[in-house]
């Protein structure tokens, strides 16, 4: 009995909740019945929205992409048929969009031979391409709720004007490597001219006693005894330039003129003739081809050692980028760092290309690659058995180290077309058995799996350069080609979106 009152006491507040919990339900199941469907819709409505900006970015990019094809096709052969550009049009649009495939809606070509240049009775600007794009989105409420979707397949739309290049401004800025290491020969033949130059040996005999005399070494290195007893192979390859002990921008300057007297030919000598040709190449071209005759073009002539050094004027003409090459003198250490930090605010950003103070930029690149300090390179964190060559004692943590991929990309990101000409670092092995610089402090930095490995300098170089634009210097004549090649890749590019 008492068990029985027991149940009923504590059975009636549980019975009290349950209808209370059931009360709730009830009251709630018509409000969600009312409200989901609302919930869905702006679910779904914002679903279909962002694809829909998406979309319409992807299209816009794929009709500036367009726009461009039909606009160099032009350049190249101002003779074309309309037709052939749009099917060019029509191709390129549809692989460059990810979507269902798009469709033209309109497509002029303002240029003399095909004079396409009304739209809806508006007239179009010369030398132009324009170009209309349609292709359908998602609407996922189509079945349930068509108005919503316009009563049929929604669409994004893109226009894309774009300026043949018949007369792009283009600035074209050339950067060259001058750091001391630049006037090493050009070629192995080159470095013996030097290494036998410096040698060289007179011998007199005064009573029956022998002087063997180094007449060229003397002068260049009076402090340091004659190659026989410094034991350098090759005899100062740099053409000696360490005239008081430590060196200094004339000294390097001295190693130059050095080498001329020697005979040979620098890399620096090199770089700066090629430089000299990529100059007169351009202008001979622009006199003798009618599209790029059409353009202006506007140079500028950098160099780095320590820092940025800049010859001559700014947005020079084909005579005074010519001079301006002339004057460039070597100079010491290759601070890469410290110099592309500097070219990422000389050069600046990207233009338009239509006039002189909004150029289209191209950078040319000139160098071995490789960041590399005399003093600091022996400033290491540590010394030690470098098991990739077999060698003890290796630097390691100094100075020497490879381009900067951020600051490539930030030149990259401006809009500049980075092209990268590489001239490999020549290794000039057994220098001399108390320092060997190449041996203890760099070639680990340039080939950390040893022997037979890969050029971590030359994957960086490439990987700095704009697609499409590096190119490695296999031998001094590939130095000129490589200027030609790369620049001339850039010309061919004029055109440039206006709208």
């Amino acid at each position: 009995m008492q068990m029985h009152r027991l149940f009923k006491i504590v059975s009636r507040p549980l019975s009290a909740l349950r209808g209370f919990l059931d009360t709730r339900r009830g009251a709630m199941a018509p409000m969600l019945a009312l409200t989901l469907p609302v919930i869905l819709l702006v679910v779904v409505g914002s679903i279909d929205f962002s694809l829909a900006v998406g979309s319409k970015s992807d299209l816009q990019d794929a009709a500036d992409a367009a726009s461009l094809a039909v606009a160099a096709a032009t350049a190249a052969n101002p003779n074309t048929t309309e037709a052939t550009l749009k099917t060019l049009a029509q191709t390129t649009l549809t692989a460059n969009y990810k979507g269902n495939t798009p469709t033209i809606t309109d497509f002029h070509v303002c240029a003399p031979v095909q004079n396409d240049c009304t739209d809806s009775g508006a007239t179009l600007k010369s030398d132009t391409v324009t170009i209309g794009a349609s292709a359908p989105t998602a609407c996922s409420l189509a079945a349930v709720l068509p108005s919503i979707c316009g009563n049929g397949t929604p669409t994004v739309n893109a226009k894309a004007v774009t300026v043949i290049g018949f007369g792009a401004t283009m600035q074209l800025n050339i950067v060259m490597d001058s750091s001391a290491s630049m006037i090493v020969g050009a070629t192995t033949s080159d470095v013996t001219l030097i290494a036998n130059w410096m040698s060289y040996s007179t011998t007199t005999k005064v009573k029956g006693v022998t002087t063997t005399n180094y007449p060229n070494w003397n002068a260049m290195e009076p402090n340091d005894p004659g190659p026989a007893f410094a034991g350098d192979n090759p005899p100062c390859a740099f053409a000696c330039h360490d005239l008081g002990g430590s060196t200094t921008g004339a000294d390097v300057s001295q190693g130059l003129a050095n080498a001329h007297t020697a005979g040979a030919t620098t890399r620096f000598d090199v770089m700066t003739s090629a430089a000299t040709q990529l100059i007169s190449s351009i202008q001979t071209e622009a006199a003798s081809n009618t599209t790029l005759a059409k353009n202006t073009y506007l140079f500028n002539v950098l160099s780095f050692d320590d820092s940025v050094h800049t010859w001559g004027a700014t947005n020079m003409t084909y005579s005074a980028a010519t001079a301006a090459v002339a004057s460039v003198t070597p100079g010491l250490d290759t601070h890469l760092s410290n110099a592309m930090s500097s070219l990422i605010t000389t050069i600046g950003s990207n233009g338009n290309g239509s006039s002189a103070s909004s150029p289209l930029k191209f950078m040319i690149l000139v160098t071995d690659g490789l960041q590399s300090d005399r003093n600091l390179n022996w400033s290491g964190t540590s010394t030690g058995y470098d098991s990739a060559w077999n060698y003890n004692p290796t630097t390691y943590g100094g100075y020497a180290t490879t381009i900067s991929q951020s600051q490539c990309n930030q030149i990259k990101s401006n809009g500049v077309v980075l092209a990268v000409l590489e001239t490999p670092y020549v290794p000039l092995t057994g220098m001399d058995p108390n320092v060997q610089p190449y041996e203890k402090t760099v070639r680990h930095v340039i080939y950390p799996g040893g022997p037979g490995s890969t050029s971590v300098v030359s994957t960086a170089l490439s990987n700095c350069a704009s697609t499409g634009y590096y190119f490695q210097a296999v031998n001094s004549t590939d130095i000129a080609t490589g200027f030609l090649t790369l620049t001339n890749k850039f010309l061919a590019q004029s055109s440039y979106i206006s709208q």
